[in-house]
């Protein structure tokens, strides 16, 4: 169940794999001048190939202006996540296997906070910085992990043959959503834990595929991706509880990985729906769909900057 950082570029270009956990996270130029405005001043973090080599991460205002360079590795950096802290945790192969480390907002400062032979993916923070949940195989199959933001006491949250992935925590910080296919539908559902890993519910069931779950601040809704009205993925917003259903996106592009603001306004996301795959927002209803980014390689994975 390899994540975007351990698959060639050409590989990662379609996207919309059901297995494809890891979705796919100074170069200010004409083909990253912005195309609109977001209506939110905040930063995103994203990933691209944009210098012709490996992936690499980068940050961006909002409205795609002032892009800048904050990994230069020899591997694949990806999967960025933004720490209130102002700190980026981050995947990477520059070590040999995928593992987790974090740096400061402008790449300096880099370091390592998982170390086995097992695929370490997908981390992200804790709304108030002291935590890292993330997915690993160390164990046999995936599961959610949670550590200490300096990598200490790697804990395991869920145990069971089943691969679980996406970890997400809610705003409060006291529960994490995730995607898993525990429940033999051979398709991922998205459900919900308490922060310490006890009472798992499944909030979604249907035949299709339902990944990445991303909380709106109020802590009442999910955005998250899904294949359930045809082919493409599209994203969808619903209640924490699974009620309220209700889709942002309706193109026959894919429409991959949201990611709700701080501040509840817009969702991030990647698409292909201009040719190849570039980061945009939206307003949290669908509407005003503004592309942030616009150059010939493909930019994945944006994180909003708390």
């Amino acid at each position: 169940m390899p994540g975007i950082v351990r698959r060639s570029r050409r590989t990662l270009l379609p996207l919309v794999a059901p297995l494809s956990l890891g979705l796919l996270a100074a170069c200010n130029n004409d083909e990253d001048a912005p195309t609109g405005t977001g209506g939110n001043s905040s930063r995103l973090a994203f990933v691209s190939d944009r210098n012709g080599g490996d992936l690499e991460v980068y940050s961006a205002n909002a409205d795609g202006s002032d892009v800048r360079r904050l990994t230069t590795s020899t591997g694949d950096d990806g999967e960025p996540s933004w720490s209130v802290t102002g700190r980026i945790v981050f995947t990477s192969t520059r070590d040999g296997n995928s593992e987790i480390y974090s740096m400061n907002a402008d790449g300096s400062d880099v370091k390592r906070l998982t170390n086995n032979p097992a695929i370490d993916e997908l981390p992200t923070w804790s709304p108030n910085g002291s935590q890292i949940a993330f997915a690993s195989k160390r164990d046999g199959n995936f599961e959610i992990y949670v550590m200490n933001a300096d990598g200490s006491n790697q804990t395991r949250l869920t145990n069971n043959p089943a691969t679980e992935s996406g970890p997400r925590w809610s705003p409060d910080g006291t529960h994490i959503g995730f995607h898993s296919d525990r429940d033999g539908n051979n398709n991922f559902e998205i459900y919900m834990m308490n922060a310490n890993g006890s009472s798992q519910t499944r909030l979604t069931n249907n035949p299709a595929v339902d990944l990445f779950e991303s909380w709106a601040p109020d802590g009442k809704r999910f955005a998250f991706q899904t294949n359930r009205d045809g082919a493409t993925t599209e994203i969808y917003t619903m209640n924490v509880d699974g009620t309220g259903v209700n889709r942002l996106t309706n193109n026959t592009a894919t429409d991959n990985y949201p990611m709700w603001s701080t501040d509840g306004k817009r969702i991030a996301f990647h698409s292909n729906r201009d040719g190849n795959f570039e980061i945009y927002t939206m307003a949290s209803d669908g509407t005003d769909v503004v592309r942030v980014t616009n150059n010939a390689a493909f930019d994945i994975s944006p994180a909003w900057r708390p």
